[in-house]
């Protein structure tokens, strides 16, 4: 079996994540697929599906915010039946990261619902529109010199915020898993902005980088206002 090592870096590799000035971490994983053990939510998604900027996501939008959703309504079902086989077929995850995110979800505390918002939708769209076309680099700043901050005042929001940005492969349920485990991350500053209760609105961007198997995801969030 084909390992490949995911990196948390800025650096165009083969999978980042970055939150402001966390330090680098590596991540070596199977080359093969993970399929869930989880079954589709028909709950979940039909009310994800009264959402037009759901209905009218790609598909990989779509996947990462069901199961973004999916872990914040029903974590302890996220943690048996997708993190749990998840870290079975990858060993190297398994670590004291993955201790930890087992005891978070298994407290059972469910979260709000992510509602898909427009104004987070086009944040996310034009900030992983900028990265992609610098070729992958990634910053929570934009390459007009806009921080994170800047860029949230001036689509009109202003109430809390965060962002998580990932660069890898096209699975966008592992996107998510290694940012919930944040390993190598002492912080977890990406496993916090997910679980945190306060936030009750998202948006996500998936773009596909030009000449490369690589996909960047900007995932916004905010508070209600």
């Amino acid at each position: 079996m084909s390992r490949k090592r995911l990196f948390l870096s800025f650096l165009p590799l083969l999978f980042s994540l970055f939150l402001n000035s966390q330090p680098i971490s590596s991540v070596i994983l199977e080359d093969k697929p993970f399929v869930p053990l989880a079954k589709i939510n028909q709950t979940l998604l039909h009310q994800l599906e009264q959402s037009p900027i759901f209905l009218n996501a790609s598909q990989l939008e779509k996947d990462f915010i069901y199961w973004t959703n999916f872990a914040r309504l029903y974590p302890v079902s996220f943690c048996d039946s997708v993190l749990i086989p998840f870290l079975k077929e990858q060993p190297s995850t398994n670590g004291k990261e993955a201790k930890q995110l087992i005891a978070d979800l298994s407290k059972g505390e469910a979260l709000p619902i992510l509602i898909p918002d427009s104004r987070l939708t086009n944040t996310s769209n034009e900030h992983a529109v900028d990265l992609s076309k610098r070729k992958g680099v990634i910053s929570h700043q934009s390459k007009d010199g806009k921080s994170f901050n800047q860029r949230m005042k001036n689509a009109g929001v202003l109430s809390c915020s965060a962002e998580n940005i990932s660069l890898g492969q096209e699975d966008q349920l592992v996107a998510l898993l290694l940012l919930y485990l944040d390993i190598g991350l002492p912080d977890a500053g990406h496993r916090k902005n997910l679980m945190n209760p306060g936030f009750t609105f998202m948006g996500v961007n998936v773009q596909k980088l030009k000449n490369s198997d690589q996909f960047i995801t900007v995932q916004d969030f905010r508070c209600p206002q």
